[in-house]
């Protein structure tokens, strides 16, 4: 809530404060759109110029000037001598000629003061023997009225018609016909743009209202008011709707569909500036304001309209990702899942450009063209200053062709070890194994060397398995066979190459060499076959009545007396080794026979909650429903 009231304050002082600067290049403030001041100061009427004269365009155009300025004076009888001014068709009624001429005195006042010696009069339209005689001038339009096309054109309009002065047999001068047909339409068309000429003189209380600006002087209360109530109800409203929204994103996140979760949710922010600038635009149509402060804040509210749907937009991103992710997720390959992450920055960077040009040439008018043109010169420098964007770029490029790692891979890379998060335009993401992330600019993997663990089709692992020493030969043998097929039962390890051999005699023990690979997805995976290896090892050896040494040390005190030295081992017979393989194959087939992946080969690793239902006794043991069964045969 406190930014909309920062945005609303910060906005509303720049409409109000607005009217003087972006009138600053008019010649003279405007004054209240009813009031019509002399257009004609005393000092540019020409001498002896009298009023009802016709005889130039110079002596009618004052004659319609002052007769006007009379009427509105409240002289009516004024009346005649401004429509004598007119070649006025016959069939038009004298209530439609007073209100073409008024048209015309208002829209003459939007083009500023008028300079009535500078018209032709009789000495100019005399004719001489080198020339025909003057019977038309044109004041409007002219080159010093370009003007008023520039100020018309962000206002999608643009003057229509011209006004001309035609002399008559009699060199009678009058507003030709021409120019009373088009008077509707220059005034229809200029009716924005405001009075350009005022009296210098200053009515009583003036000065305040100068100070305080246009919009204060003509706006009422009420119009405040409706103001307040708008923007009120914009964002009442607005959090109305956020709060629909976002509860009903709720719901369908327990309902498990999140791509309408995410759609719902990431529209309830915008919809509630969508509203907000509604209800700022209605309320801000209340008060008085200028044409150019008019075209402003119209401005200003469409751009506002513009980003709301530009954010609306921006938010929708996340759904075509969270749909991409679920397509990747059902392939086996990884370059989708690097794919993805570029897919949306891509789309967000191409919402950016085209919301910038768009609001830059429709809302604000200016002209893209020479802006595009520059940016081949800019080119030049913007690549010198971006040198290590363009690396990183080309680092991704390199990263998604040449594919060193995947999103998920296992690396080591310039000292860093983790799990490849994501892969983006500038960077890459690593996730390390004490869960800190690490961003990598993406131009230090074009030379550097990548170590990928997440590559590998098997997983080695290598260990000793020490056994006492009164380990019998025929236990050895039994026991390293019997490992031996336990490697080449289990579902996840490599059959075509392990090695299972008494490997050498420690200070403690008969070690035991076991090195073995495991084909499996992921780390997670390896851990538990290598568990699963383990356990049913140490299960063997129990079965096999193998012994695993501890690092235990033995003190034999000299005698010079001593028994001969008695044999424990029988030298081996030509089944003996056989024999011994056979029982360790045995033990090894009949420790695996029942176990349940033998039925059914187990998949990656899956993390999940364990059984919140789980009973025990008071012993600390878990009841199952066995014993449940035997507790309720024995109450019955």
């Amino acid at each position: 809530m406190p930014k909309y009231l920062v945005y609303i304050a910060a906005l509303t002082l720049l409409v109000l404060a607005c009217p003087h600067t972006l009138q600053a290049q008019d010649t003279a403030p405007a004054t209240d759109a009813g009031v019509i001041t002399d257009l004609i100061p005393d000092a540019l009427l020409p001498a002896g110029h009298a009023d009802g004269e016709q005889s130039s365009p110079s002596a009618t155009m004052a004659t319609f000037l002052g007769a006007m300025n009379r009427v509105d004076n409240g002289d009516d009888s004024a009346w005649p001598d401004v429509l004598t001014c007119f070649d006025f068709p016959e069939n038009l009624a004298t209530p439609e000629q007073k209100t073409h001429a008024r048209q015309l005195f208002e829209f003459i006042n939007r083009l500023g003061e008028v300079d009535v010696g500078a018209l032709p009069d009789e000495l100019d339209i005399q004719p001489t023997p080198e020339a025909k005689p003057v019977t038309r001038h044109q004041f409007f339009p002219t080159p010093e009225h370009a003007w008023m096309w520039t100020e018309l054109a962000p206002l999608g309009k643009a003057p229509r018609g011209g006004i001309v002065f035609q002399a008559n047999d009699q060199g009678v001068w009058r507003f030709s016909r021409q120019t009373v047909a088009d008077i509707s339409d220059l005034y229809t068309s200029t009716e924005l743009l405001p009075p350009r000429y005022h009296d210098q003189q200053t009515r009583p209380g003036e000065n305040l209202f100068v100070l305080v600006g246009p919009t204060f002087q003509n706006t009422h209360t009420w119009a405040w008011a409706a103001l307040l109530g708008a923007i009120f109800v914009g964002l009442l409203l607005g959090k109305v709707f956020q709060m629909m929204l976002r509860g009903a994103a709720k719901r369908c996140n327990e309902a498990k569909q999140y791509v309408r979760a995410i759609v719902l949710d990431n529209t309830a922010s915008p919809v509630s500036f969508a509203f907000l600038s509604l209800g700022l635009w209605v309320g801000i149509t209340q008060i008085y304001r200028e044409p150019k402060l008019a075209v402003f804040t119209n401005n200003i509210i469409q751009f506002l309209l513009i980003l709301s749907v530009g954010w609306l937009l921006f938010n929708l991103v996340e759904v075509i990702d969270a749909s991409l992710r679920r397509l990747s997720e059902k392939t086996q390959s990884k370059l989708d899942d690097q794919i993805v992450p570029l897919v949306r920055k891509s789309l967000r960077l191409f919402l950016i450009v085209v919301f910038t040009l768009f609001v830059a040439q429709n809302v604000f008018g200016l002209d893209i063209t020479g802006w595009l043109a520059g940016l081949g010169i800019a080119g030049l420098a913007i690549s010198l200053a971006a040198q290590d964007s363009i690396k990183n770029l080309f680092g991704s490029i390199t990263v998604l062709f040449d594919k060193p790692f995947t999103v998920g891979d296992w690396i080591v890379t310039e000292g860093l070890e983790g799990t490849v998060e994501e892969v983006g335009f500038r960077s890459t993401r690593i996730r390390t194994f004490y869960n800190s992330l690490i961003t990598l600019p993406n131009a230090n993997l074009i030379n550097a060397s990548v170590d990928n663990y997440g590559q590998r089709q098997y997983r080695r692992w290598k260990t000793h398995i020490g056994v006492q020493y009164d380990t019998t030969p025929d236990q050895l043998v039994a026991f390293t066979e019997g490992i031996r097929e336990l490697v080449r039962s289990h579902p996840y390890t490599r059959k075509d190459y392990f090695q299972v051999w008494c490997h050498e005699f420690a200070s403690s023990s008969l070690n035991i060499l076991l090195y073995i690979f495991h084909e499996v997805p992921d780390w997670s995976t390896e851990l538990r076959e290598r568990e699963r290896l383990f356990l049913d090892i140490v299960r063997l050896a129990d079965k096999l009545g193998v012994q695993f040494a501890f690092p235990t040390q033995t003190v034999h005190l000299y005698k010079e007396e001593h028994t001969d030295y008695e044999t424990r081992h029988e030298p081996p017979q030509s089944m003996t080794q056989r024999r011994s393989m056979i029982n360790g194959i045995r033990a090894a087939q009949l420790l695996i026979k029942d176990q349940p992946w033998q039925s059914q080969t187990p998949g990656p690793v899956t993390f999940q909650k364990g059984p919140t239902d789980l009973e025990i006794d008071e012993h600390g043991n878990p009841v199952i429903e066995i014993d449940k069964e035997k507790e309720k045969d024995k109450e019955d």
